[in-house]
């Protein structure tokens, strides 16, 4: 009886010494093959990274959105298999961000200067909001703000559709005043922007002149002068825009400096002053409605109330359907 009951024993711990070995074994093997996955993750991430640096050199902006779209395709998937992985993320947001680019009419310092931020296509905001969760959700799983560079592109992506209010916007990249110095010129001077419509007028201002490039040709010229405007500096934004007159015969730049100008007189009850300008606009391209809607704008001002009938009138001969002239005619 009692060599039955000691053999039992015996048995009992021979099978959990089995079991802790087994189990030791199962960990193990799960440890290496999951390093073993990790591995091949980092290097294929590290190697997506590379290719994704290499697209963006792409200048062919169908071509580079293509690639970029197989991009996020990749990434999508990876996403499902990988939910916790915070890297992964920041890049998918990253993709869907350059993406949103490749639908813009051109760069940031290209649609401040012609006053079309607010063109954003749909397949353009779609990506911008797809970046905009990426980041975030990289953000929540990574406990931490992100990267510089990320902070930039959530910053944008919000901008172009609005996502955010500007005192929001200013927030996510206020703190990146020294790092931003060594990012490229367009995130220098998106970063004053940001600070200028945050009402910090003179110190983004100041920013823009010492960092963002802005006497280096006639775009650089014409950013300072259109930020100089946004802040409402009505005198230094004349002074640079007349700088730029003065330096160019490009015919398209001189009517943007004189549509600029006529709208800051206006702003100023310059009416007489901004009706010269809005007709050196016109001089350069006469089929263009944007100068006569000012011109009819500053004759209304004035008074002139038939005067800006003929002027909308012969608008509408030509652009039956422009809401803003209808708009206009219908306030008089």
């Amino acid at each position: 009886m009692y060599d039955r009951y000691k053999s039992k024993r015996k048995n009992t711990g021979i099978f959990k010494f089995l079991a802790v070995i087994i189990l030791v074994a199962a960990a193990v093997a799960l440890a290496i093959n999951y390093r073993h996955y990790l591995a091949f993750w980092r290097y294929s991430h590290n190697k997506l990274e590379k290719r994704i640096d290499a697209v963006k050199k792409i200048k062919d902006r169908v071509k580079k959105r293509e690639a970029l779209a197989d991009f996020a395709d990749l990434y999508e998937k990876q996403k499902e298999e990988r939910m916790v992985d915070a890297d992964l993320f920041f890049l998918s947001g990253e993709i869907h961000y350059l993406l949103g680019e490749t639908y813009l009419g051109g760069n940031f310092s290209e649609l401040f200067i012609n006053d079309r931020i607010g063109e954003v296509s749909r397949e353009a905001r779609v990506e911008f909001l797809k970046a905009i969760k990426d980041i975030k959700k990289g953000c929540a799983l990574d406990n931490d703000a992100p990267d510089d560079k990320y902070s930039y592109m959530l910053a944008k992506a919000a901008y172009y559709t609005g996502f955010y209010s500007p005192r929001d916007i200013f927030e996510m990249i206020e703190k990146t005043g020294e790092s931003v110095k060594q990012m490229d010129v367009e995130n220098i001077r998106f970063y004053s922007m940001a600070n200028i419509i945050h009402k910090k007028e003179d110190y983004g201002l100041k920013f823009l002149s010492q960092y963002g490039m802005v006497k280096d040709n006639i775009q650089g010229l014409l950013f300072f002068a259109t930020a100089e405007r946004v802040a409402k500096k009505y005198t230094g934004a004349i002074v640079s825009y007349k700088d730029v007159l003065a330096r160019t015969s490009d015919d398209s730049i001189r009517k943007l400096v004189h549509v600029n100008l006529g709208k800051i007189y206006f702003n100023q009850s310059l009416f007489r002053e901004s009706i010269d300008q809005f007709n050196l606009a016109l001089k350069i391209d006469v089929k263009d409605t944007t100068p006569k809607i000012w011109i009819g704008k500053n004759y209304s001002a004035l008074g002139e109330k038939d005067k800006a009938k003929a002027i909308w009138s012969e608008v509408l001969t030509t652009d039956g359907t422009n809401a803003e002239v209808k708009r206009l005619m219908g306030t008089m």
